[in-house]
């Protein structure tokens, strides 16, 4: 695999503390292909990004004991970027379909089967998401670059460098930055828990943990190994999918502006603690978020501590290391309903005969995850008010490489959001109670917003738990091309590139 020929955001995914989003419409096309053979070469590839990693680890020794925040002459500085076309993008660069329909169609056209809440007067045949914001409903969005640095000083040089290359070829449509957040809080979403945890090893590429997922290459990026519908029947081979020449080494960018309503969500766990016997409030507290999601606040999976947070089970070899029907089946350990056991099953038993079998399709499931949080911290008032008045949540960003089978899309529509899934063979306890909805991203489509998640308190795995309200909603968001560098010096080249 040449990983010069990859950009970096798509593997291993940029190391940042700070990133901005560039939205833009292109207004010459024969201009923008003259610019971006100038920018091509500032765009960061995944050869780079593991020399930056080395060199952040080399930093990270000698700053052994150093205080944070640590000092500007002790910080390695970042410029990377990334560049990705959407659909309308690649039309108006004669570029055709690698081969992913939803890619093409854009997000909005798919927003209401990824449960986004209908606006009064939305139509199937104009769908318009009530939370969408103003710009992301009408803005046209060809490309977005992505500028990712360690502190905003660089960042907001890169993001000046990038726009004063593309010039009048671009127009600036919507700018979103994120930023991690401060403390002991970095590397934690808004809600409180660890993010990033679990991200895919790709085989042939890194070595990994114990029990961490794997898959192969292609089911992030495409055109390499793993780039294929698994078999249907027993017996059969997998089916490569078809793409062209161009395409090879390209990824699709999901990207969504994922609102979060911490002080509601808080509320919700203050006013819904498991109480078993022997907990303290705060503890019924933190046990029902950690069912609900899957793991502690500091990323420990219930799987392996069911009871409480325990650090012992941060190492790197051990975090990742469980597959939910060990010791037993069921989900006394986990709910099936989980965020992290919905979207990832890690493993699953077909019955003889299952008509559509699940257990081909998880190593093809998997998703590269590189968002950043975005907006303040939770202020005092609305702790006290318990409601949400700023915006804040999570700039989701998913690498795949087919959004409908089996990439984030899939996830959202198929998994999240189907209250049925898994599948009722895997529910061992067979107690006719529908698994649920994922209670973190999952949403029902449509104006009601009840969601039913089961399995979240395992004194009472038949306990159905009722959320009224969305606790994330989405603002806005696109799919993008992240086009190979080969591919991106045909396109300033000039080259008309058919599609399939």
């Amino acid at each position: 695999i040449d990983l010069t020929n990859i950009q970096g955001d798509i593997y291993p995914t940029f190391p940042k503390k700070v990133e901005q989003f560039i939205f833009f419409s292109i207004t010459d096309p024969a201009v923008f292909r003259q610019k971006l053979a100038i920018f091509r070469n500032q765009i960061t590839t995944a050869a780079a990004v593991i020399e930056n990693l080395q060199k952040i680890e080399e930093a990270r020794k000698k700053n052994k004991g150093v205080p944070k925040p640590l000092p500007e002459d002790r910080m390695i500085k970042l410029i990377q970027y990334q560049i990705g076309f959407s659909g309308s993008g690649m039309t108006a660069l004669d570029v055709g379909s690698p081969g992913d329909a939803e890619l093409m169609a854009g997000q909005k056209k798919g927003a209401k089967a990824l449960g986004d809440e209908p606006a009064p007067g939305s139509t199937d045949a104009n769908f318009v998401g009530k939370n969408w914001s103003q710009d992301w409903r009408e803005k046209k969005i060809d490309g977005v670059i992505l500028a990712a640095s360690e502190s905003s000083a660089t960042c907001d040089e890169a993001v000046a460098k990038a726009i004063e290359i593309f010039g009048n070829s671009i127009k600036v449509e919507i700018v979103e930055s994120g930023k991690v957040r401060p403390g002991k809080e970095e590397g934690h979403e808004h809600f409180g828990y660890l993010d990033g945890v679990s991200q895919p090893a790709l085989n042939g590429l890194v070595q990994p943990h114990a029990g961490q997922l794997e898959c192969d290459p292609g089911v992030i990026i495409m055109g390499l190994k793993g780039d294929e519908a698994p078999p249907v029947a027993d017996g059969q081979p997998p089916i490569p999918r078809p793409r062209p020449d161009w395409a090879v080494g390209g990824s699709v960018m999901a990207f969504r502006k994922l609102h979060q309503r911490v002080p509601e969500f808080d509320k919700f766990l203050e006013e819904n603690p498991i109480t078993k016997h022997g907990l303290t409030h705060d503890e019924g507290v933190a046990l029902r978020g950690a069912r609900m999601v899957g793991r502690w606040k500091s990323g420990v999976p219930i799987d392996l501590s069911p009871e409480r947070d325990d650090p012992d089970f941060l190492d790197p070899e051990v975090i990742n290391n469980f597959r939910y029907h060990l010791p037993e089946p069921g989900q006394a350990r986990c709910p099936f309903s989980a965020h992290i056991r919905k979207t990832a099953p890690r493993e699953h038993h077909d019955i003889p005969g299952a008509p559509r079998k699940l257990a081909p399709v998880l190593p093809h499931a998997l998703i590269m995850r590189a968002g950043i949080p975005y907006g303040p911290e939770v202020t005092r008032a609305e702790r006290r008010a318990q409601k949400t008045s700023e915006d804040r949540g999570l700039l989701f960003v998913s690498y795949q490489s087919l959004l409908g089978s089996f990439g984030f899309s899939f996830i959202q529509r198929a998994w999240a959001n189907n209250p049925t899934f898994p599948p009722p063979e895997d529910n061992s306890f067979n107690d006719g109670v529908d698994t649920g909805f994922d209670p973190i991203i999952g949403n029902a489509q449509g104006d009601v917003r009840t969601r039913v998640a089961s399995g979240t308190d395992a004194t009472f795995t038949g306990e159905n738990l009722v959320m009224k309200d969305d606790f994330i909603v989405a603002e806005g968001g696109e799919y993008f091309f992240v086009p190979p560098m080969k591919t991106i010096d045909r396109i300033s080249n000039g080259e008309r590139l058919p599609g399939v």
